[in-house]
């Protein structure tokens, strides 16, 4: 079997779980030919560190560069959120099958730009919405389209942030919308997507409420924690020990103070959608929690479906007869459930198909999602509710 060869734009933490997943699950499949980062004394680290044999990819510091040069199949785009637009127009244009880290875009009009060229282009078009391809998320896809609730009324969904990942929000690019387009945008695209995967309608309306009430200024705080008096109280304090492993995933600067930064993102919100067939969503997103999990609960006309992801489990109780059932789905495998391994399986499956209409459907896809959450920013902003159907697409 001929080799997909790839190339790899952006080697923050994103791309190692997909490199890890090329190199440990795909190597006689797929062969990462080049990587690219305008960092590149990042970029030699990160390919001593998958290729230590000296038989590593070419390395390129422009983008461009690299796709003009290397004789390559696909890229995997995992640069940060206010890139993305440049580099998957102009990976699209040079022939390139594309998967692109969530979100699509940061802006309405650059999400629909993206979309409307993924549809020019006879090629592989993938979001990263790793969620909808764990094991626990395609099972409640599969029982409500199975009619196993009946007709679906309502769905409340909820993701709550761990305090270290919360706390790397406010160390890191993240921190200002103009980067990402604001917090839900940023890390709730998964959520949006997999609301409108599961409901499968086309948002109509949507509200939100949220803001900043915790991660403000405090008195008596250092700029960086090695010059606070906190740096023995606070939760979020840098301690280098503490923060290898596991911790080193959210890549952000060490030390910056959590509270004493810049930043204009919320660290709470809650969305309100309402979708054209009248079925409604709520989503609440908190970087306040004692968990790290996301949930949902699936109200329907049959049965009312309760899903706990750090569980693993999906409780239904049916109105009558009145009895119930739990599933138990392992949602514990490395890299969001199994997520980050089906979907690069998926994307190089598509590729060697040549099932170049996955462009539509992701594309579209991506676009709905952000579409909703930049949406959401504005509401935050004007305290209105948004009419979402001004957004004419080709579909």
């Amino acid at each position: 079997m001929e080799k997909i060869n790839l190339g790899i734009i952006g080697t923050g933490g994103r791309s190692t779980a997909y490199a890890d997943q090329c190199i440990s699950g795909m190597r006689e499949n797929v062969c990462i030919k080049a990587m690219a980062d305008i960092n590149t004394e990042k970029l030699k680290g990160y390919s001593l560190k998958y290729f230590p044999d000296n038989d590593g990819p070419n390395l390129y510091g422009d983008f461009k560069e690299m796709l003009d040069k290397e004789d390559i199949d696909a890229v995997i785009i995992c640069t940060p959120d206010w890139t993305h637009k440049s580099i998957a127009i102009y990976s699209l244009e040079r022939g390139m099958h594309v998967l692109l880290e969530k979100p699509i875009a940061t802006t309405i009009e650059d999400s629909i730009e993206i979309y409307r060229e993924s549809l020019k282009r006879n090629k592989v078009f993938k979001l990263g919405f790793v969620l909808r391809y764990t094991p626990f998320y395609r099972k409640i896809k599969q029982l409500v389209a199975d009619g196993e609730l009946g007709k679906i009324i309502t769905v409340e969904a909820k993701e709550t942030l761990g305090y270290i990942h919360a706390g790397s929000f406010f160390r890191r690019w993240h921190c200002f919308k103009k980067n990402n387009g604001g917090f839900l945008n940023a890390k709730c695209s998964h959520d949006m997507d997999i609301l409108n995967w599961i409901i499968d309608a086309k948002p109509s309306y949507v509200s939100a409420f949220g803001s900043r009430t915790y991660f403000n200024e405090r008195q008596g705080a250092a700029m960086n924690c090695k010059d606070c008096d906190f740096i023995n109280s606070c939760r979020y304090a840098y301690k280098a020990k503490e923060y290898e492993g596991i911790h080193s995933q959210f890549q952000a600067s060490e030390g910056t103070c959590v509270f004493n930064s810049e930043k204009d993102i919320v660290d709470h919100e809650v969305v309100i959608i309402e979708y054209e067939n009248n079925i409604t969503a709520s989503f609440t997103v908190s970087m306040l929690s004692a968990e790290a999990n996301r949930t949902m609960t699936i109200f329907g006309t049959e049965a009312t479906l309760a899903a706990d992801f750090s569980k693993g489990t999906i409780d239904i109780k049916y109105i009558l007869p009145k009895n119930e059932m739990t599933l138990k789905i392992d949602s514990t495998e490395a890299g969001h459930g199994g997520g980050d391994q089906n979907i690069l399986v998926d994307f190089i499956d598509l590729i060697r198909r040549n099932d170049t209409g996955s462009a539509s459907n992701d594309g579209k896809a991506g676009m709905m999602s952000s579409l909703i959450a930049l949406a959401a920013e504005k509401c935050l902003e004007n305290r209105e509710t948004i009419n979402l159907s001004y957004v004419v697409m080709n579909e």
